[in-house]
C-alpha cells in the first residue's frame, strides 16, 4: 500500500492511496496530478472519496470522473471499504461538518479537516461536544498511527502552540525533527504538542485563564479554543 500526497491551491493535501494496480483518490483538488500519476504508473482509478462536502476538497471530482470514469462515493454511512486487499476503515468525525469522515488503513490514518498538526479544524456552530467526541475517536487510535492531514498549516500551528505551552520540551523536540515532505505527524505526537487535545494540562488552563477564557469544564476549554 503506497500513499501519496500532494499539495494544491495554497496549503490544502490530497492523496493517492494505491495497492497493486487500484488506488483511490482522496480530495483530489489537482486532478491533473492524479491523472498523470496513475497513467504513469499504470494504475486503474476505482474510485474518487471525500473526507468532507468542503468544495476545496471536492473541486477535482467532476474532471476526475469524467476523464476516469471513476464514481464519486459518498462514504458517509460506510464503514469501509478496499484498495486492492486493503481494506480501509471509515471513521465518522463530525464537527467541521456534518458529514467529515477520516479514512484509516494499517498505521496510517486521513483526517482531512478533522485534525491538524498542532491544530484542529472550524467547528460548526453547536458541535463543540460533538467535535471533541470525534478528536476523541481518534485518539484511541494507536500512538505510533500517522496522521496524513487535509492542509498544512504547521508553521503557524507550532508558533501557538508555543505560545500557549513554552516550556513544553516535545513541541521544540517536533518542530527541530519535523522534515517534510511529506507533512504528517503521529497520534502520540498530537497528544504531546496538540493544545486543542491538552486542554486538561494545566499550562493550557493556565493560558486560558490569563486570557480571561472559560476554564472550569474541559468542554469549555476546547471550545475556547475554537472561537
Amino acid at each position: 500500500m503506497k500513499i501519496i500526497q500532494f499539495r494544491y491551491d495554497s496549503d490544502n493535501l490530497g492523496y493517492l492511496i494505491h495497492d497493486g494496480e487500484e488506488a483511490v483518490a482522496i480530495d483530489p483538488g489537482d486532478p491533473g496530478f492524479v491523472l498523470d500519476y496513475i497513467r504513469e504508473a499504470g494504475l486503474r482509478l476505482k474510485e474518487i472519496r471525500n473526507t468532507h462536502s468542503h468544495s476545496d476538497h471536492t473541486s477535482g471530482n467532476r474532471t476526475l470522473a469524467d476523464k476516469t470514469g471513476a464514481p464519486v462515493v459518498d462514504s458517509t454511512g460506510a464503514d469501509h471499504f478496499y484498495i486492492g486487499e486493503e481494506m480501509i476503515e471509515v471513521i465518522p468525525t463530525p464537527g467541521h461538518t456534518r458529514d467529515s469522515v477520516c479514512f484509516k488503513g494499517e498505521g496510517w490514518v486521513i483526517t482531512g479537516d478533522t485534525l491538524f498538526i498542532a491544530n484542529v479544524g472550524n467547528c460548526l456552530p453547536g458541535l463543540a461536544g460533538t467535535f471533541r467526541e470525534s478528536l476523541d475517536r481518534l485518539l484511541q487510535l494507536p500512538d505510533e498511527t500517522v496522521i496524513y492531514p487535509g492542509h498544512d498549516y504547521t508553521e503557524r500551528s507550532l508558533r501557538r502552540a508555543r505560545e500557549i505551552e513554552p516550556d513544553n520540551p516535545d513541541i521544540k523536540r517536533f518542530t527541530d525533527s519535523y522534515n517534510p515532505p511529506p507533512i504528517v505527524s503521529t497520534i502520540g505526537d498530537e497528544k504531546r504538542i496538540n493544545p486543542y487535545l491538552r486542554t486538561d494540562e494545566p499550562a493550557v488552563i493556565a493560558y486560558l485563564r490569563e486570557n480571561g477564557k472559560d476554564v472550569e469544564r474541559s468542554l469549555g476549554r476546547f471550545q475556547s479554543f475554537l472561537e
